[in-house]
Order: C-alpha cells, then sequence, then structure tokens
C-alpha cells in the first residue's frame, strides 16, 4: 500500500461527540486500518484508549469553558 492511501484510511479513523458530551470511536477500527497501524505498532486497544483518553480531556476542558 502506498503511503498516501495508508494515510487516506487512517484518516477515516475520527471521534465524534454524542449527546452526552463524551466523544467515541465513529466506526470499528477496520482490518486494512489495524494492519496500517501494526507496522507502527499500535494495535486497536492502544487506539481505543487514546480515544478515552482524548475524550476525558475533551470532556474536562469543556466544562471548564463553561464555569
Amino acid at each position: 500500500m502506498a503511503v498516501p492511501a495508508a494515510i487516506r484510511e487512517l484518516e477515516k479513523i475520527e471521534l465524534i461527540q454524542q449527546l452526552d458530551h463524551r466523544y467515541r470511536l465513529n466506526y470499528a477500527v477496520t482490518a486494512t486500518q489495524k494492519e496500517i497501524l501494526k507496522a507502527f505498532g499500535i494495535n486497536e486497544v492502544n487506539v481505543r484508549k487514546w480515544a478515552s483518553e482524548i475524550s476525558d480531556e475533551l470532556y474536562e476542558r469543556a466544562k471548564e469553558a463553561v464555569q
């Protein structure tokens, strides 16, 4: 797979804001994305963990902005 194609595939991994103001992965990580991430020593568990951490950080910042 060429680098531009791999980047386009990874760009599909996205977080969306839910009604509870938390962010979650929009779609499951695909087999192709897992293969690309594996080349960098990253797995689906890492992606989900980082997504959760990002969600927590954004949630806290939003709470601070309201106060």
